[in-house]
């Protein structure tokens, strides 16, 4: 049977839907520019209701991003439908694509509990499935919402796999309730049921080499023994393990009692 919500990609060529277009204002002040030359020739006077009128202009341009602002706010979703979200295709086959060089199992994070994590602590006690977002640089992303929410979806599938799921959110936390509250409401459920972790200054992302615009979207196996048996780094937002993939490399480590067939 098919895993929850694992199904029309969004238009997301360079990593993240805008909420809604913002008018450049490099192109503003250019126009601007252009237009003092020519009115500066016409007088003082002109001249000055030109610089009044690029006052304003650039006013405007500050009223509006905080309009676009106020409006995510209230639109975790970024004007997005949940049926496009529903829609997002992951792939369900992966293989090892990047060196981690070992470095995941000495790492340690702190969670928004402000609980200290160390991946060491999970070994000989869990499989591990760790994923690191790309965190929010201005962009609503809606690759992250919809692979967190399908995270939620399955945790249940993980848990009977023995398996912990651990997600990494880079960057600044200011918009992290903004991004929790988006999976949730595409998962349909009321809580996450794993530690999300945060790394502000995006040591963690520098030292695994994951580096983007804060990071590429990034999903690491390990089994009980801190082994990493999947290492996977996203080319682009869309490139991510399905949960049908994730399933498969888990089913493939140690035998496991029965295992109830995910709905």
């Amino acid at each position: 049977m098919p895993f929850r919500s694992e199904a029309i990609a969004l238009n997301d060529s360079d990593g993240g839907r805008e909420a809604c277009p913002v008018p450049s204002l490099y192109r503003i002040c250019i126009s601007a520019r252009d237009d003092f030359r020519y009115l500066r020739c016409m007088g003082p006077k002109a001249f000055i209701l030109s610089v009044c009128l690029c006052l304003c202009l650039t006013g405007g341009w500050f009223v509006y991003l905080a309009g676009v602002k106020a409006r995510n706010s209230q639109d975790p979703l970024g004007g997005i439908t949940l049926e496009r979200y529903y829609g997002v295709e992951f792939l369900d086959e992966v293989g090892s694509n990047h060196n981690e060089n070992g470095l995941l199992e000495s790492m340690d994070f702190v969670d928004t509990e402000g609980r200290q994590i160390s991946i060491s602590d999970y070994v000989e006690k869990k499989n591990l499935l760790i994923v690191f977002t790309r965190g929010f640089s201005g962009r609503i992303c809606p690759y992250c919402t919809t692979q967190i929410s399908r995270l939620i979806s399955n945790y249940a599938e993980f848990k009977q796999r023995d398996t912990e799921v651990l997600l990494v959110y880079p960057g600044s936390t200011a918009q992290l309730p903004q991004f929790k509250k988006a999976g949730l409401l595409v998962a349909g459920e009321d809580s996450v049921p794993f530690p999300i972790l945060l790394d502000q200054d995006l040591q963690a992302v520098g030292k695994l080499g994951i580096e983007a615009q804060l990071a590429k979207p990034s999903t690491f196996v390990l089994n009980k023994r801190g082994e990493v048996v999947l290492s996977y780094v996203g080319t682009s937002p869309q490139k991510r393990p399905s949960i049908k993939a994730l399933i498969d490399v888990l089913d493939q480590l140690e035998p496991r009692s029965s295992v109830a067939e995910p709905s």
